[in-house]
């Protein structure tokens, strides 16, 4: 089966982005093999086909992105190949991700990111579950297409982001949320408390305002608009991220996370509920080795 790597996007123009990818050295017969360019509004998708089938071309050219003047508006492309003689088909990048226009890490870049990812895995972080907001698709009812706005709140059909659905599938990550003071609002209405925080993620994913986070206690904020985001040659690091807490009266709290069985649920580095000095501990530790290198 043939295999896609290097995959690339490029351009010098706002309007056209170039797809470029190699294949690895193959026996079979070039033409058998068919080629279409997926694309996505999001990292993780939901991808659409961009073209139609086509063979031993490695290059394609998007024009569809004409128009498009905002800095965040991102494609995300994936390559997919089909054997003709069995039908076999796969997908490219195998993570299941797109490719964007952005800068490659070098290897300090790397190392960089590595370095973060290590800090909270195995020591300050916490497992998250961080939820993309959708920038396209369909439009919700509560949506009114005149004025662009939404004609009704606390809507379970987009939980008030006017697209259905909300928000994309949850992605669990390693990050940090830094404890911050606890702000009391008193009005007409009652009072309620405000939570305003920060939350420090290494390089992946590349987080974005109105997402939304969701701690193993139920805790849910939500991605403010100030994002710091350390780059080193252009080139993604680490982040810090502002974020608001929601309310347990906001919507947000009725976007449901499946994750399994709660019940054994673990949300700290494994290596953190240890003790290395005591003989009790070797099962809990070899169990932390496994986790971390999947043996």
């Amino acid at each position: 089966m043939l295999t896609v790597t290097n995959i690339r996007v490029r351009s010098l123009s706002i309007d056209y982005l170039d797809v470029y990818w190699d294949i690895q050295p193959i026996y079979d017969d070039i033409l058998d093999y068919e080629f279409v360019v997926e694309k996505s509004q999001a990292q993780y998708g939901p991808f659409q086909d961009l073209t139609g089938a086509f063979r031993n071309k490695f290059h394609v050219r998007d024009n569809t992105v004409r128009g498009q003047r905002g800095f965040y508006n991102y494609s995300y492309y994936r390559v997919r190949v089909t054997h003709l003689p069995t039908g076999d088909t796969r997908t490219f990048p195998e993570t299941g991700e797109g490719v964007r226009l952005e800068a490659s890490p070098d290897l300090a870049a790397m190392e960089m990111a590595r370095i973060e990812n290590l800090k909270l895995k195995e020591f300050k972080g916490r497992q998250i579950w961080m939820f993309p907001r959708k920038r396209f698709g369909q439009h919700c009812t509560c949506y009114d297409r005149v004025t662009r706005r939404q004609t009704r709140s606390q809507c379970q059909s987009c939980y008030d982001t006017g697209w259905v659905g909300g928000y994309d599938s949850p992605l669990q990550v390693w990050a940090q949320i830094i404890s911050t003071d606890e702000m009391t609002v008193r009005g007409d209405h009652g009072e309620h408390t405000q939570e305003n925080s920060v939350c420090k993620l290494a390089n992946f994913p590349e987080a974005f305002e109105g997402w939304i986070i969701v701690e193993g206690e139920n805790v849910r904020w939500r991605v403010g608009s100030t994002l710091r985001k350390f780059r080193k040659g252009r080139a993604l690091t680490r982040q810090e991220i502002p974020i608001h807490r929601v309310n347990q009266s906001d919507i947000e709290f009725a976007l449901p996370l499946n994750v399994g069985n709660i019940e054994d649920i673990e949300v700290r580095p494994p290596r953190n509920l240890t003790n290395p000095q005591t003989l009790q501990g070797a099962d809990s530790i070899t169990s932390a080795i496994e986790f971390y290198t999947g043996v």
